[in-house]
């Protein structure tokens, strides 16, 4: 098949967009452009050409015997028509939003209580320990979204956390899909209803007699560009550790 025609039918093939754009007419831009400058009696923008421009696009279904068009709608772009649009890459300009973003390590909660917090702290071989999210804030939880326009493209990146993989220091892991719900003293001795583990030996051959406890939360990220164009990102896990002391139940013989 021959190659697909750089201009149709007063449309011209916008490679950075990926589709055939062509300019409006000037009544045409003035019934569809964003009405963020004067308006007409009528209600229609009136401002003048090099405040952006509505462009109509259209994807390319096929060209083999008879061009055939796809999808289509209607863009606005900063550029006047007949001047040069800038190169917009806006899945660089995605993965630049996320790496500014202000996203942290989870906070971890943990029963029995770390030594960070407690240095007496203890717990034992087979009790129910409790795991949670401290601090499920939008910088450690999500969701994050944030949009930046280059060049007449905008570019919105939305990012959550879509799970947390515990590692308990013993060669265990959970994996919890929510922040976990923290203990209080009123719950008694049972299981975590979404996020728990136990322990089956104590940490006395541990450096510091304690298990290095992790929490690396699992980011999702997701694009979108005013160009049709999306993706996803790879986002950084982040990780935080406490220590935890665990021992075993004493028994009083009584002779």
């Amino acid at each position: 098949m021959d190659p697909a025609p750089c201009q149709i039918a007063g449309f011209e093939f916008a490679a950075v967009l990926d589709r055939y754009v062509r300019p409006l007419e000037r009544y045409e831009n003035e019934l569809y452009r964003p009405p963020d400058g004067g308006l007409s009696h009528l209600g229609y923008w009136e401002g003048p050409p090099d405040q952006g421009w509505m462009y109509e696009w259209r994807k390319l279904a096929g060209w083999g015997g008879g061009i055939h068009w796809g999808a289509y709608g209607l863009m606005w772009l900063a550029e006047a028509p007949g001047t040069e649009q800038p190169v917009i890459d806006p899945e660089a300009v995605a993965q630049g939003i996320l790496d500014s973003m202000p996203r942290e390590p989870v906070e971890i909660g943990l029963a029995p209580t770390p030594l960070e917090q407690n240095p007496d702290s203890i717990g034992l071989v087979g009790a129910p320990v409790w795991m949670w999210v401290a601090d499920p804030e939008t910088t450690t939880w999500g969701p994050l979204e944030e949009s930046v326009t280059v060049g007449g493209v905008t570019v919105t990146v939305t990012t959550t956390v879509e799970q947390v993989q515990w590692d308990m220091g013993d060669g265990g892991s959970i994996t919890c899909g929510t922040p976990g719900r923290e203990y209080r003293v009123a719950y008694g001795v049972r299981d975590s209803p979404d996020c728990g583990y136990r322990y089956e030996h104590t940490s006395r051959d541990q450096p510091g007699t304690a298990y290095r406890v992790s929490a690396t939360s699992t980011w999702t990220a997701t694009w979108t560009a005013t160009t049709g164009a999306s993706g996803a990102l790879d986002a950084e896990p982040l990780t935080s550790t406490v220590q935890v002391r665990i021992g075993e139940r004493q028994t009083i013989e009584i002779g």
